[in-house]
Formats: C-alpha cells, sequence, structure tokens
C-alpha cells in the first residue's frame, strides 16, 4: 500500500511539474482597434486597452488616451534637480528632466572627448632656416600607426587613426625667440621659420588635435 502511494504521489508531481501554462488562461486586457477606443464614453482614469491597430498599450489620463509604450527624454523627470553644467545654459539653471540634463552635458563630454595630443616630434632648430615644414599629420600615423606599439591586455591591436581631414589642428604655444610664421594647413602641415636657438638645446612647441 505504501509503494502505491508514493508511486501516486509521484506521478501527479511529475504531471505537476510539466504542465504547459495555456495562453488563453492569462488574463489580458481590452483589444481595439483606435476607432473603438475613440468611441468609449466616460471612461475611469487608469483604464487601459491594447490597440491592435499600432500593437501598443493605451491608458485613459485626464489628458486623454495616452501611449504607456513611448516616453520621451522630455517626459522623464530627474529624481532631483540638478545643475548639469553649473550654469551654462541660461535656462533652465536646473535641469529637471533628462533630456535638459543631455543638452546640458552633451557639449562638455563631446569637447573633452574630441582634443588630443600627437605624439612627440623632433624639430632641428640648431639653425635659422625660413619656409621649413613638418607634416604633423603624417607623424601622427607613423607613431600611433608603428608596429612596436605595446597594448594592455584585452586592447585593440592597433590605435585607431584619424583621416587628416578628420582634425583641426592647432599649435597653442611657442617660444618666440625660436620659431616664427607658423601656419598649418587644412590636411597638418605646419610651416615655420626658425630664427633662434635655444639656449639649452631644448625648445617647446605645443600642438593639439581637435576631431571635428
Amino acid at each position: 500500500m505504501k509503494k502505491l502511494i508514493i508511486t501516486i504521489a509521484f506521478l501527479i508531481f511529475c504531471i505537476s511539474v510539466n504542465a504547459q501554462i495555456e495562453g488563453t488562461s492569462i488574463p489580458s486586457i481590452p483589444q481595439l482597434t483606435a476607432a473603438e477606443m475613440a468611441t468609449i464614453t466616460s471612461p475611469n482614469i487608469g483604464s487601459s486597452v491594447f490597440v491592435t491597430d499600432d500593437q501598443k498599450v493605451y491608458m485613459y489620463t485626464t489628458s486623454g488616451w495616452v501611449t504607456t509604450d513611448v516616453q520621451n527624454a522630455g517626459e522623464v523627470n530627474l529624481i532631483s534637480p540638478i545643475d548639469m553644467d553649473e550654469g551654462g545654459l541660461p535656462s533652465p539653471t536646473d535641469e529637471t528632466t533628462v533630456e535638459q540634463a543631455l543638452q546640458a552635458i552633451a557639449p562638455i563630454t563631446s569637447a573633452s572627448g574630441r582634443i588630443f595630443y600627437p605624439p612627440s616630434i623632433a624639430i632641428d632648430a640648431s639653425t635659422n632656416i625660413v619656409n621649413a615644414t613638418k607634416d604633423l599629420y603624417a607623424e601622427y600615423v607613423a607613431q600611433f600607426a608603428s608596429v612596436n606599439t605595446i597594448a594592455s591586455d584585452g586592447a585593440p591591436s592597433a590605435v585607431p587613426i584619424y583621416a587628416a581631414g578628420e582634425l583641426y589642428y592647432y599649435v597653442t604655444y611657442f617660444d618666440p625667440a625660436v620659431f616664427a610664421n607658423i601656419e598649418i594647413s587644412n590636411t597638418g602641415v605646419m610651416e615655420y621659420d626658425i630664427i633662434g636657438q635655444p639656449a639649452d638645446y631644448n625648445s617647446l612647441l605645443n600642438i593639439v588635435f581637435v576631431v571635428k
């Protein structure tokens, strides 16, 4: 008798575990077309329907029927208003929605990620010279694409290289006792004069690349 009871209990357990839930047994909200939804008279606030035309759920609010599937960044409030850019935008001072926060912080993150220094390069200033040139872009490519590059674990084997036309080129500092008449083409070729020699055989020329 005990064996029979145990066997029956085991069969019931197996049947229960392997049973599948029928889709028709899951509760669902009313399914209507958009035209049918529009004919509902005096719906309660919070009433919901599934519109078969666009396959979206709509909820009735004080503003009428609104979809619950899409909410743009301007409709999502921050938990607490915060000044993301410290007054960088004239209005609002404190950002209150996700959209306002993105608009305030985008220029900051965009600018910081687009500026970088090219590799160190040597410029011969041992004698005075007029209309000398140095291809800054070619120097950048030669060093950043060097086969001798050593990468950290998991890093790509090659450093990404920008095309010459994707960059702006700047000289932000130079020794006026050594360099003069500096110009840079839109492809990164710098033209310059050497008008004097550095006192200690070293001089500074600060170059910055900015991604367009």
